[in-house]
């Protein structure tokens, strides 16, 4: 094997950083392809461009790995290891159909230059650029012998029935495709760059008559926003579902343009596709109502227990104050009837007379535990013979009777009594001491 083993070249670098610039790899060589006329005639899709240029790199990066940095233009055309056999293969497949070798050399001319388009755009010295070029160039020119070479050495009815077997196998690869989209229940519209209608599946047929929609703009078959392709990719931007009810039968449908371009460079169409999700819709809409009713229910049974807790912290409140206040009674009552009776104690000498002190304030704490009516504060006013003489009054006794069981003289007795009716607000003869004492409830 001839070989012109060097050195390892700078420029390869360069070489092994073009399939990472695959987006802009692409559109320069649809541009390019366009420039030259050919990008309407050709059917390549994305993935046949990558693979040309995988093809086209690998034997170098071979050759490379083998020493191969410089190869001699001779040894590459005589094809000795095979080295372009996957791409004379490849230039065979298209004379099969029918792509005249001109149009196979011109378009492999477009793809060269788009390589080095791509060598332009990469940082690096213009010396790499320029080695990184030539290196393409070399192995381009080499190829383009080996196509003429191959393609010449055709015999016509070895091409003719190899065309006619690639007919064959595209009809029925065209059969197969058809068929799989008469299957589906979505509807399909192929529209061009202009929103004409190109194409329809069988689903459209059944819902619109073909001769009204095939050739027409699609806006003329379908109620959506728009009169020109511009506006439509405008108000339904590809790739993007929008739910839409073109026909007026109650069916709901998913929409979505999705350009052609992205599998097929040479097209400009887009795929409008009709999905009926009717079903899926009106679910939503059960699934959505039911929701919002039970939000509803679920607010005012919020708004219910609201109002429970406002009636709640009033009745807390009340309650509160309540207690507030039955604490301000006990103490009022406490510093009324309960603690000068204590005063009166502390102050009396007289154990007979706290005796009945105590008597007295037992019956007041007796009366505020169990929540009955304290006797009358006026009792505290009393002294305790003055209170000995109401209880004997009390008990129906006269003045007479009370001297004798007190030992004390009858004139005592009165002047006892007079200061008692003082003493309980009590002026005049009208009103009888004992029926007095009976009415406010004196107990002792």
């Amino acid at each position: 094997m001839q070989q012109n083993i060097t050195t390892r070249q700078p420029f390869w670098d360069l070489l092994r950083q073009l399939p990472s610039e695959e987006e802009y790899y692409l559109e320069r060589w649809s541009l390019r392809m366009q420039q030259a006329g050919y990008l309407s005639l050709t059917t390549a899709k994305r993935d046949d461009c990558m693979n040309a240029l995988d093809c086209f790199i690998k034997p170098m990066q071979s050759h490379y790995h083998l020493g191969v940095t410089s190869p001699d233009f001779a040894w590459l055309i005589q094809n000795h290891d095979q080295w372009a056999q996957p791409q004379i293969e490849t230039a065979r497949n298209h004379q099969g159909r029918g792509v005249t070798w001109d149009m196979y050399l011109g378009c492999f001319k477009t793809f060269l230059h788009s390589l080095f388009d791509v060598i332009d755009l990469l940082k690096a010295g213009e010396d790499e650029k320029h080695g990184a070029r030539n290196h393409i160039r070399l192995y381009g020119d080499a190829l383009e012998v080996l196509f003429v070479k191959d393609w010449v050495q055709c015999q016509p009815e070895a091409a003719s029935h190899q065309l006619d077997q690639v007919n064959r196998l595209l009809t029925l690869e065209k059969c197969r495709f058809e068929n799989i989209l008469n299957t589906t229940s979505d509807l399909i519209f192929v529209i061009d760059s202009h929103g004409i209608v190109s194409n329809i599946n069988i689903a459209v047929q059944q819902v619109l008559p073909n001769n009204e929609v095939l050739n027409a703009p699609i806006w003329e078959s379908l109620p959506i926003e728009g009169q020109t392709m511009d506006e439509i990719l405008k108000y339904y931007p590809v790739t993007t579902a929008f739910e839409v009810a073109p026909f007026n039968d109650g069916n709901i449908y998913r929409m979505q343009l999705s350009p052609i371009s992205n599998v097929s460079l040479a097209s400009d169409e887009y795929l409008l596709l009709l999905s009926n999700i009717t079903p899926q819709a009106l679910q939503r809409e059960t699934l959505e109502r039911i929701v919002s009713e039970r939000t509803e229910d679920l607010l005012t049974k919020t708004s219910q227990l609201e109002e429970m807790n406002i009636t709640l912290r009033n009745i807390l409140k009340s309650i509160d104050k309540e207690q507030e206040g039955i604490i301000d009674d006990i103490s009022s009552k406490i510093s009324t009837f309960v603690l000068p009776v204590l005063d009166r104690i502390d102050a009396e000498p007289d154990s007979s007379i706290r005796k009945g002190y105590v008597t007295i304030i037992r019956d007041q704490l007796d009366r505020l535990v169990h929540g009955s009516k304290l006797a009358n504060p006026v009792l505290l006013k009393l002294t305790f013979m003055e209170t000995r003489i109401c209880q004997f009054i009390q008990a129906g006794h006269s003045s007479k009777d009370i001297a004798d069981n007190l030992n004390l003289s009858l004139e005592t007795i009165q002047t006892h009594r007079k200061n008692i009716r003082r003493k309980l607000g009590l002026h005049g003869k009208n009103v009888s001491l004992y029926a007095h004492l009976k009415t406010i409830g004196l107990t002792f």
